[in-house]
């Protein structure tokens, strides 16, 4: 998940394409940002100036082993190529760099365009570079006139590198604990959005918020997998700085870069990504993300579960040191116990509203979904009773088979009602369907087909045959009753003992 972060400085007399005068400017290393203070910026002026020098460039290599970028520059030319990157052992700037030891050409009798950083022939006379190793860094300076570049000259040029150096480092680690400070101002913030749990979601929403401002980023997406169905996911939560509606709320695993990370369990850093071809998308090839132009995503993985992934989508290069790569880890572990726990919460709450032993709704969940269709708009509701007389099998073959028997019988119901139909387990044996807006001869014919499906249930068991007792009650509301418990009150005291008989 770490990678390099792309470090650039230029002089206010010649700033990078992009940059207002007065603007804030950042130079960032293996470490840590670092402000340009005035002094950092006397210090290379200072260095031009003792030296006379056309240009000088400090150049430093963002992480062990990567190329030389340039990072502050001094120069009386304005074709300076500041995005150029060097690598080591490349040219006069990647030989010192190579070889820890520096150079001073007294005649430099070549096209310029050969030190790299030049777009054109500046015809220099001179050019010298010193090391700067403990940052993987070059200092270098060169010459229009006639003079060439003495001893004197190169200790000096050695002094100022290890002024700079000592400069920057002190202030890396000032830096450090700066950045520390807020990355635990903002891990408090998040824990604190996170604790303040809301059914609506609103919590995981304030959570994206502070990561998308923290992280500088243009957009960020938590998502969760499917609680029945692995291979979907859904957008839980998203926060970004312009409208982002997506077409729909469940995806498939098998496609995109969220799909990847699900799928593979890993991370995944994209420092520069098209997203506006069918091949390049984060959910779907049509998604309104084409202005985005980073990537950075990581699964969110608790208790050895993968509960999601957490996405973070940027207009600019999304690079990641050692210090943002450890706060991005720690926040997605802290949103995947939040997740955890709103698995938690979801079976908690099923537990309080279905029946452990069929799955459905219990008497005081019915109820409130039954009163929930009165309140609607709903001219008639009829309420079914369904007792199962299961007490003689209990006594023939035991109270676990007549549990199976109760649980199959359940999957008859819910294989056989409609969809707006309301099915329960109001106590033992006793299932209530509330079905709304059905003629008397709908009805009648609905009970019908559920007690010929009940009583073709297959509970032959160890070569005896049980016996099986069916009753159905029928209330119509309004007619019957004006209240939901009313209705199930009627259904309940309207069975009576009979004979079972046998199925």
């Amino acid at each position: 998940m770490v990678s390099s972060l792309t470090h650039w400085f230029t002089s206010p007399r010649h700033p990078l394409p992009g940059l207002k005068s007065g603007q804030t400017v950042l130079i960032m290393y293996p470490g840590g940002t670092l402000l340009l203070n005035d002094q950092i910026q006397e210090l290379i002026e200072l260095v031009s100036n003792t030296t006379e020098a056309y240009t000088t460039v400090l150049f430093l290599s963002p992480e062990p082993g990567q190329p030389l970028e340039i990072v502050a520059h001094q120069s009386l030319s304005p074709n300076i190529d500041v995005g150029v990157r060097i690598n080591s052992g490349e040219g006069l700037v990647g030989w010192v760099h190579k070889n820890r030891k520096p150079v001073n050409i007294e005649k430099f009798g070549h096209d310029t365009r050969r030190l790299l950083f030049y777009r054109t022939d500046e015809a220099i006379k001179s050019f010298m570079a010193v090391p700067l190793p403990e940052l993987e860094g070059v200092l270098a300076v060169d010459s229009k006139q006639r003079y060439v570049f003495t001893d004197k000259n190169q200790k000096i040029l050695f002094q100022f590198a290890k002024a700079l150096e000592t400069a920057l480092l002190q202030s890396r680690k000032l830096n450090q604990g700066e950045r520390r400070e807020d990355a635990m101002n903002y891990l408090s913030d998040l824990e604190a959005a996170l604790y303040h749990r809301d059914a609506s979601g609103k919590h995981l929403e304030n959570a994206l918020s502070l990561l998308r401002t923290y992280f500088k980023v243009a957009a960020c997406f938590i998502t969760g997998l499917h609680p029945e169905n692995r291979d979907y996911y859904q957008v839980l939560a998203y926060d970004a700085d312009r409208e982002c509606l997506l077409a729909r709320d469940h995806f498939n695993t098998g496609q995109g870069l969220m799909g990847w990370i699900l799928r593979e369990k890993k991370s995944l850093n994209l420092e520069r990504v098209r997203f506006d071809t069918d091949k390049s998308f984060i959910f779907y090839p049509t998604e309104p993300l084409s202005h985005v132009t980073s990537f950075a995503g990581l699964p969110l993985i608790w208790g050895r579960r993968l509960q999601g992934a957490l996405c973070l989508a940027g207009i600019e290069p999304m690079k990641i040191d050692d210090i943002t790569a450890r706060v991005l880890e720690m926040s997605a572990d802290r949103l995947a116990a939040t997740l955890e726990m709103e698995g938690l919460f979801r079976q908690a709450s099923d537990i309080s509203r279905l029946d452990s032993q069929t799955g459905l709704p219990h008497r005081l969940e019915f109820c409130r979904r039954v009163t929930r269709r009165l309140n609607s708009s709903i001219n008639t509701l009829s309420l079914i009773c369904i007792k199962l007389d299961l007490e003689p099998l209990i006594i023939e073959v035991g109270q676990e088979t007549a549990d199976k028997v109760l649980k199959k019988a359940a999957q008859e119901l819910i294989a056989q009602t409609e969809e707006d139909t309301e099915l329960g387990h109001l106590t033992y044996g006793v299932f209530g369907l509330a079905l709304p807006d059905r003629t008397e001869s709908e009805t009648e014919s609905i009970i019908q087909t559920l007690v010929e499906c009940l009583e073709k249930l297959d509970a032959d068991l160890a070569g005896k045959r049980p016996r099986l007792a069916v009753q159905t009650f029928h209330a119509p509301y309004p007619a019957n009753a004006r209240r939901a418990e009313d209705l199930i009150n009627r259904g309940l005291l309207s069975f009576q003992p009979q004979t079972p008989r046998s199925l």
